[in-house]
């Protein structure tokens, strides 16, 4: 069986000196991880967090610990005016941005058939909408100044997996994999590469609201593609 290394996907010597990096979504679960990794390999990274800055000062720590700068800013990115912050913070830090990881998003639990227009909107606008506009925004800067760089969404396999009582969460999920596939098409002549990561189930705080139905699952005989993978 191949080892990690043997994989080019799966590459640890990959190196991303001088690179900078915006991850939304960072101060904990996925986005911390992958914060930590980029500053492992390299990138200087900013930490965006909305509510909990103890935990974005973590990272902070564990990214300068690697030898890397690390600034941190608080912004919801529904807040599209929190989107220029973002840039001009990580611009005016780093002198430049090479690659914006879109990490950051909200579920909720609410029966399909009792959900109501405001907690839909909430999810959507702030998964789909307001990431699919951050997209716009840093790919603009990107295609201005001539970087050729890199744009990852955190996708799911709820973009192919219907719940119903996340739909909103799933709706936003697949809309999201369509706009990585727009932007992708429409950036490739610019050298921005756009992809997406649709990973299984990972031990995270948003994760964890669906655990009761993950072991109701297994109950019925049914199995997770893998173990519940830690970020």
């Amino acid at each position: 069986m191949p080892t990690d290394t043997d994989l080019g996907f799966f590459a640890t010597d990959v190196s991303f000196a001088d690179k900078s990096a915006i991850v939304t979504g960072s101060s904990r679960g996925i986005g911390r991880a992958i914060a930590i990794e980029l500053a492992r390999q390299g990138a200087d990274v900013l930490i965006n967090y909305n509510q909990n800055r103890d935990a974005a000062e973590s990272v902070q720590q564990e990214v300068t610990a690697l030898g890397r700068k690390a600034v941190i800013i608080q912004a919801d990115i529904s807040d599209f005016d929190a989107h220029e912050r973002l840039l001009d913070t990580a611009h005016n830090a780093f002198g430049k941005v090479d690659i914006l990881i879109n990490n950051a998003g909200i579920t909720r639990i609410a029966d399909i058939l009792e959900e109501t227009p405001e907690q839909f909107d909430l999810i959507v606008n702030t998964n789909l909408k307001a990431t699919h506009f951050l997209t716009q925004r840093v790919a603009n800067y990107m295609v201005a100044n001539e970087i050729r760089g890199c744009i990852i969404y955190t996708l799911s396999i709820s973009d192919t997996v219907a719940s119903d009582n996340r739909t909103a969460y799933c709706i936003s999920k697949a809309g999201l994999e369509m706009s990585m596939r727009a932007y992708a098409g429409r950036l490739a002549a610019h050298g921005i590469k756009v992809n997406g990561i649709a990973a299984g189930v990972i031990d995270t705080d948003l994760s964890r609201v669906r655990i009761p139905d993950y072991e109701e699952a297994a109950e019925k005989g049914l199995h997770l593609y893998g173990p519940l993978w830690n970020p």
